[in-house]
């Protein structure tokens, strides 16, 4: 089968490669892969800039599948299923993180994509521990979508506890931000408000207004502070979810929430960050980080590709062959012109 394969941590050391395709034993199931999309993440590990990946390994945590064989202990999954994964391969079940259900924290985590073979390839070996299914007309283009969807349902509905009625700010509309104004309104948030740079306003605002987000302010230009303010009877949020990887934007964030209110960082800020802890405080914000994704927030994402009928394929601006993959990571660092790439296994 063809692959495409982080040689090494040589940053840009990636090539498209043959691999025999795995079969499965025990608890695990083969997919045939239909759609992967290219995560900021992906990027990240293609130059080399975390060290949590274990190469060689085949890149691809998003992606949609429909399943081609199962082991012998697998009972709740057959031929012809059409499903996701959680980014889980293993994980230990005995650290406290795993007793307490979070073993998407377990630090002995196998990840797909990251130390196990992941959907940049045309067949993929998952463990059915951690698999979705999805009804029978789900469109596997907009289900590749449902991983990051789980990012936003881990920060709105676990860690934000998003209640009807409340005003949510979204700070960075890439796919995780544009996917968390997405949850926040389809969960019965009164108002969404989604904040960028003038680089969003060429094809990300256009989407998310497309998509019924009403409220998109370019900081750039406006002062985001008056104009929520002004379309919100004069309040602040509720929560504010910052999805930049910035320092600034979870200082924006701290600018723009109502005292007492949440801020869920989502965004992995490289480095040392100052911290303005009076600030803070005297706001007595709740402050909460979202790394990975919970199975309860999986099944919020599952839910919501099955049943709300937002049409997600809005957000996909390009789809390439495994072949053409340094196009595709072209067009995925192109925030200016591009939301979400993916890669058609079918090409």
């Amino acid at each position: 089968m063809k692959a495409l394969q982080k040689r090494s941590r040589q940053p840009g050391d990636i090539e498209l490669i043959n691999l025999p395709v795995p079969a499965a034993t025990d608890n695990k199931v083969m997919a045939k892969v239909a759609y992967a999309g290219i995560c900021g993440s992906d990027i990240d590990i293609l130059y080399s800039r975390n060290d949590i990946y274990l190469p060689p390994v085949v890149q691809g945590h998003e992606f949609s599948a429909t399943v081609t064989q199962v082991g012998n202990d697998v009972t709740n999954f057959t031929a012809g299923d059409k499903i996701v994964s959680e980014t889980t391969f293993e994980s230990c079940g005995k650290c406290q993180m795993c007793k307490d259900g979070n073993y998407h924290l377990c630090l002995h985590k196998q990840i797909v994509g990251w130390t196990e073979n992941g959907g940049f390839a045309e067949y993929v070996l998952l463990n059915s521990n951690y698999l979705h299914k999805l009804n029978a007309g789900t469109d596997l283009q907009q289900a590749a979508l449902i991983e990051p969807s789980a990012i936003a349902c881990e920060c709105l509905l676990v860690k934000g506890r998003l209640q009807p009625g409340e005003t949510v700010a979204v700070i960075g509309p890439g796919t995780i931000g544009m996917l968390c104004a997405l949850v926040a309104k389809a969960s019965g948030a009164a108002n969404v408000f989604l904040l960028g740079l003038n680089d969003a306003a060429e094809t990300r605002f256009k989407i998310a207004e497309e998509m019924g987000l009403e409220h998109c302010i370019d900081v750039s230009v406006t002062n985001a502070l008056d104009y929520i303010l002004e379309h919100n009877e004069n309040k602040k949020p509720d929560m504010v979810v910052d999805c930049t990887g910035n320092v600034n934007g979870f200082l924006l964030a701290l600018d723009l929430i109502k005292r007492n209110g949440k801020i869920v960082e989502a965004g992995s800020i490289h480095g040392e960050a100052g911290f303005p802890w009076e600030k803070a405080a005297y706001n007595a914000i709740d402050l909460s980080f979202v790394f990975s994704s919970s199975h309860k927030a999986w099944e919020y994402s599952t839910a919501i590709f099955n049943d709300s009928g937002i049409d997600f394929s809005k957000m996909i601006t390009g789809t390439f062959g495994l072949d053409e993959y340094e196009k595709a990571f072209s067009m995925a660092t192109d925030t200016a012109k591009s939301l979400k790439i993916m890669f058609d296994l079918a090409k």
